[in-house]
C-alpha cells in the first residue's frame, strides 16, 4: 500500500495523501527550508566578505605628509580627533605588505627614524566616505619620509623603487589606484639650486611614476607648502602651484597652523588638510559616483514566487546554476615566468637576413593553458615570435619559451595556466649587463612588467634569463674573445635557488651568435627541466 501511494502521488492522483506518518506538504515544506539554507551557504561561498579596499591611493612626499601633528620633544601626545578615528572600512597596507585597519599614526611602519604623529590619510579617508560611501573600502597606502628632497624621490632611488613596489603590492588582490597624495619641497628649500630645478625634478617624477605603475592619467593632488626650512620657500611654492601636467592639481596649506617648531603642521592643521584634499579629489570625480541625488532610479523585478513543485524546481535551477558564477573560467594565469636577457631569450631562431622564415616546431604551438604578457600589459594567447612586441628593434624569431611552456605544462598539466613574460631585449647590437642594472630603462621595464604580471593573481614561478653575449644559459656563443671568462662567471655563480643550465655545443645560425630554432627548442627543454627538478616532488611527479 506505502509503495502504491508512492506511485500515486508521482503521477499525481493522490495529491494530499500522507505516507511514511507524514503528509506531503510537510515534507515539502522541509524540502523547501533545506534547499534555501544550501542557497544560502553556495551564496556565502561565491560571494565572501574580502578585506580588500576597493579605492587605493597613495600617500607620499616627506614629513607633513607622514604626520608631525602632536609630536613635541620627539614624543606623540597620542591624541586622536574625531576625524582621524578608526573605520572597519579604512585599510592601510603595513610595511609588509599587508591589509590592516588603519590607525594613526598612519606611518609609523614607514618613517621609521623619526617620531609621527597625526597626518592627513585617516582625515582625507573619513572625509571621502562622509562624503561618498559608496567608494570604501579605502586603502591607504603611506610611502612618506621625512626630510627627502625632490631627487630622492627620482626614478632609479630607492624611495622611487620602494613607492612602485608598494604600489604594485597594493593591486594584487584587486581593487584601484585613484589618486597619489603629495606633499614634499621643504628640505629643497634650503639652497637656491634645488629650488631652481625643483619644477623640473617634480615634472619628471610625476612622469615617471605614470609611465611605472603604469597608470598613464593617474590623478595626482599635490599639497603647496606651508612652511620650509629654508630661505627658498616662496620659489618652491611657485614650483608646485605653475606645475602645468595633465590631471595634477594643488591644494594650498599656506596659513594652516604649525607645530611650535614652525614648519610641520599641527593637528588641527592637518586634519584641516586631510578635508582639503578630500574635497579636491570629490570635486575631479564625474558628478554621479560623488552624489546620491543624481543616482539612476532602480530597475525592480517583482514576480510572482512558484509554489510546491514549481518552486522546488526553481530553487534546483538557482543551486545549479550558483556553481557556475562562483568558478567561471579566468584568462589569469597561475604560474608566471619572466623572460629576460637578450637576443638568444628573445629569440633569433629561423632568421636569415632579417626575415623570419615562420616556421614553427610542435613544440612551440600555441594552446589554451599559455599567455603571454602584451607590451600593453594584457594577457593574451601566446604565439611565436614571443617576444615581437617587447625587442622592437630587431627581427624575433622562435625562442625557448613556448617550448618551455609546453614542456612544463606536459610532465605537469596543474601549473597550468601558464603566463610568459617577455622582457628580453637583443636590439641590434644586443644588451650588456651593465644596461640591466638597478634604475636603467632596461631593469625598470622588468619590475614594471612584473607587477602589471601580478595584477589579477598568480604567482612568479622563475625568471629564465640568457645574456652575456655583449659581455663577451652559459653562453654558447660570443660577441668578443672573452667568452669563455663570461661562461666561467655564470658557471660559478653561487647565489641560493639560482641554478644554470649550459647551452654550450647547442646549434647556432650561420651568423655563429644565435641559437637555431632546433636549439631553442631543445632550451627551452632544458629550462623546463631544470626548474621541475628543483620543485618539491608531489608537484612535479605524478608517480607519487
Amino acid at each position: 500500500m506505502v509503495m502504491w501511494n508512492h506511485l500515486a502521488y508521482k503521477m499525481g492522483q493522490v495529491p494530499n495523501k500522507t505516507f511514511h506518518g507524514e503528509s506531503l506538504a510537510t515534507k515539502q515544506k522541509a524540502m523547501l527550508r533545506f534547499l534555501w539554507l544550501l542557497l544560502l551557504v553556495y551564496a556565502c561561498l561565491v560571494s565572501p566578505a574580502s578585506s580588500q579596499p576597493k579605492n587605493i591611493f597613495l600617500l607620499a612626499g616627506q614629513s607633513n605628509m607622514s604626520g608631525r601633528g602632536g609630536v613635541t620633544n620627539v614624543t606623540w601626545d597620542g591624541i586622536v580627533p574625531p576625524q582621524c578615528q578608526p573605520s572597519p572600512t579604512i585599510l592601510r597596507l603595513s610595511e609588509e605588505l599587508a591589509w590592516v585597519e588603519a590607525t594613526e599614526p598612519l606611518h609609523k611602519d614607514i618613517d621609521v627614524y623619526a617620531t609621527c604623529g597625526v597626518g592627513p590619510g585617516l582625515a582625507f579617508a573619513n572625509s571621502i566616505l562622509a562624503n561618498d560611501s559608496s567608494l570604501g573600502p579605502v586603502g591607504l597606502v603611506p610611502c612618506a619620509i621625512g626630510g627627502t628632497k625632490i631627487s630622492q624621490w627620482a626614478r632609479g632611488t630607492d624611495l622611487y623603487n620602494q613607492l612602485v613596489r608598494r604600489a604594485s603590492a597594493a593591486l594584487q588582490g584587486g581593487g584601484t589606484i585613484r589618486a597619489l597624495l603629495w606633499y614634499q619641497g621643504e628640505s629643497d628649500t634650503i639652497n637656491s639650486e634645488d629650488a631652481e630645478l625643483y619644477q623640473d625634478r617634480l615634472d619628471n617624477f610625476f612622469i615617471d611614476l605614470r609611465v611605472d605603475l603604469p597608470i598613464p592619467s593617474l590623478p595626482i593632488i599635490q599639497v603647496a607648502l606651508a612652511s620650509g626650512l629654508g630661505p627658498f620657500i616662496e620659489k618652491v611654492r611657485a614650483a608646485q602651484l605653475g606645475l602645468n601636467l595633465d590631471k595634477v592639481t594643488c591644494v594650498d596649506a599656506k596659513g594652516l597652523e604649525l607645530e611650535p617648531d614652525h614648519l610641520h603642521l599641527s593637528t588641527g592643521a592637518e586634519v584641516r588638510l586631510g578635508e582639503m584634499l578630500a574635497n579636491e579629489f570629490l570635486r575631479t570625480l564625474p558628478r554621479p559616483l560623488t552624489s546620491n541625488a543624481h543616482k539612476r532610479p532602480e530597475l525592480h523585478l517583482i514576480m510572482k514566487a512558484p509554489k510546491g513543485k514549481a518552486m522546488l524546481t526553481f530553487l534546483c535551477l538557482m543551486l545549479l546554476a550558483y556553481p557556475c558564477l562562483g568558478s567561471h573560467a579566468s584568462s589569469h594565469p597561475k604560474s608566471i615566468f619572466l623572460l629576460a636577457g637578450q637576443s638568444n631569450m628573445s629569440g633569433r631562431g629561423g632568421i636569415t637576413n632579417g626575415t623570419w622564415d615562420g616556421v614553427l616546431p610542435l613544440q612551440c604551438r600555441p594552446r589554451r593553458k599559455i599567455l603571454r604578457l602584451s607590451a600593453k600589459l594584457a594577457w593574451v594567447k601566446a604565439v611565436e615570435p614571443l617576444h615581437k612586441d617587447i625587442d622592437v628593434y630587431a627581427t624575433c624569431g622562435v625562442g625557448p619559451g613556448m617550448a618551455f611552456a609546453n614542456s612544463v605544462l606536459a610532465k605537469d598539466s596543474s601549473l597550468g595556466p601558464i603566463g610568459l613574460v617577455p622582457c628580453a631585449v637583443g636590439a641590434t647590437r644586443g644588451t650588456k649587463i651593465s644596461q640591466w642594472a638597478r634604475g636603467t630603462d632596461l631593469y625598470n621595464q622588468l619590475v614594471r612588467r612584473a607587477s602589471a604580471a601580478l595584477r589579477g593573481g598568480g604567482s612568479i614561478r622563475a625568471v629564465l634569463w640568457y645574456q652575456g653575449e655583449s659581455d663577451t644559459v652559459a653562453l654558447a656563443s660570443g660577441q668578443g674573445p672573452f667568452i669563455e671568462k663570461v661562461r666561467a662567471a655564470q658557471l660559478g655563480l653561487n647565489l641560493d635557488k639560482v641554478t644554470c643550465v649550459d647551452a654550450k655545443g647547442l646549434e647556432l645560425e650561420p651568423d655563429h651568435l644565435h641559437l637555431s630554432t632546433g636549439a631553442e627548442v631543445r632550451l627551452g627543454e632544458m629550462l623546463a627541466n631544470e626548474f621541475l627538478r628543483t620543485l618539491p616532488s608531489p608537484l612535479n611527479s605524478h608517480g607519487h
